[in-house]
């Protein structure tokens, strides 16, 4: 399925080859500092293909990918839900800045769209966020999608497409501390995005600085380890969620100082 407009392409992402130039976010100019979580996110789309992500690619007129949607079906998403057969969910989308404002987007998504009409569909999700700049709740709302759950930091929407309503049911988290350190630093998946592996390798970096005053366990993103924990995403410290979003190796070694400091 190709749709074009100007001199935009949009194919669905089907092997490996394809998976390989994932992520254009991560490839701007000038390159986002954390860039560097690159090629992990980009082994993982590679390897998880079909099973626990599917996508949809915009190109330039010179072959380079520019922009994505990256989607799952609800039997197979990594999400904190519990979703009934046969829906779309939505991981992340983006157009790179300079391409904005030109309709990739409205390609990216209409094809996407008409993909998941022809497979017989019931509609999609999405975690629209209140950061504004990615993925938020009113650019999602534009389109059709309503808010039909929310919490601190985002709206979960849905977009019917041949059934008006979804089941959805949060997942509880169940990430408790295992004591075998001061600190403990649980990775829950985090290859997905090149923003979340790249605090995983800066959590390796500072770790190995702090030795045995730290200890890391990094767990895969998995259908067992979403039904294990409740979450099949995130770094959690001590048993809390941590780092939200881009994140520097300094900030990553101060959250773990603090939590060696008396204090704690």
């Amino acid at each position: 399925m190709i749709a074009m407009e100007e001199t935009m392409n949009v194919y669905r992402v089907t092997d490996r080859q394809e998976a390989e130039k994932a992520y254009p976010c991560a490839t701007e100019t000038p390159s986002p500092f954390w860039a560097d979580g690159l090629p992990l996110s980009r082994a993982w789309f590679a390897d998880n293909l079909g099973e626990y992500v599917e996508g949809f690619h915009l190109e330039d007129e010179a072959g380079q990918v520019i922009g994505h949607i990256y989607w799952a079906p609800s039997e197979r998403a990594l999400v904190p839900y519990r979703i009934e057969d046969h829906v779309a969910f939505i991981y992340c989308e983006w157009v790179q800045r300079q391409h904005q404002g030109r309709g990739g987007m409205r390609m990216l998504f209409d094809t996407f769209v008409e993909f998941l009409r022809a497979e017989g569909y019931k509609g999609v999700l999405v975690d629209g966020t209140d950061f504004e700049g990615y993925m938020h709740h009113s650019h999602f709302a534009k389109r059709g999608f309503r808010v039909i759950r929310e919490s601190d930091g985002g709206k979960l929407m849905y977009l019917p497409l041949s059934q008006e309503t979804v089941s959805v049911e949060p997942l509880s988290s169940r990430v408790t501390r295992e004591r075998k350190a001061p600190v403990e630093v649980l990775v829950i998946g985090s290859r997905f995005c090149p923003v979340g592996a790249s605090a995983v390798l800066a959590v390796r970096k500072v770790a190995q600085e702090l030795g045995d005053q730290v200890a890391v366990k990094e767990v895969p993103a998995t259908a067992q380890t979403l039904a294990q924990y409740g979450v099949a995403d995130g770094i959690f410290i001590n048993g809390q969620p941590r780092f939200f979003g881009p994140v520097t190796e300094e900030q990553v070694r101060k959250v773990i100082q603090e939590e060696l400091s008396p204090a704690h």
